[in-house]
């Protein structure tokens, strides 16, 4: 279910959105939509990358290690 929301952008911002959107042949907002979900998406794949280089139970490995292991798979 789809649900509608409202946001304020400045002219500049909605200005990118319509020039994509003709460029794209796609409503503004698809743009809008796509542009959102790629962003919470990054920010999902940031944030857990950091979960995992902060974990302190975590073994670490060097480089060569980290290679052989690769090809071993």
């Amino acid at each position: 279910m789809e649900k509608v929301l409202s946001v304020r952008l400045n002219q500049d911002l909605v200005e990118e959105i319509e020039a994509v959107s003709k460029k794209l042949r796609r409503s503004k907002n698809w743009i809008v939509r796509e542009v959102l979900q790629h962003y919470l998406e990054e920010m999902y794949d940031i944030e857990e990358s950091k979960r995992i280089l902060l974990d302190k139970t975590d073994k670490l490995i060097d480089h060569e290690q980290a290679k052989k292991e690769i090809i071993s798979d």
